[in-house]
């Protein structure tokens, strides 16, 4: 579980990363990419699960 978790994280941290830096690279599917829209897409689910590994 720990390990699930951890590769969660990191991908969606990595996908934040690359969204905040070119936005149309990760919200490909839009027609509207803006870095608002990244956080909100892969910086919540990030939070969630960093929050979910922490206190469990």
């Amino acid at each position: 579980m720990e390990v699930v978790l951890k590769f969660l994280i990191s991908v969606a941290a990595l996908s934040v990363i690359i969204g905040l830096y070119s936005p149309w690279r990760m919200l490909w599917w839009m027609s509207r990419q803006n870095r608002l829209l990244v956080l909100k897409y892969y910086g919540v689910p990030l939070v969630i699960l960093l929050l979910i590994y922490l206190f469990a």
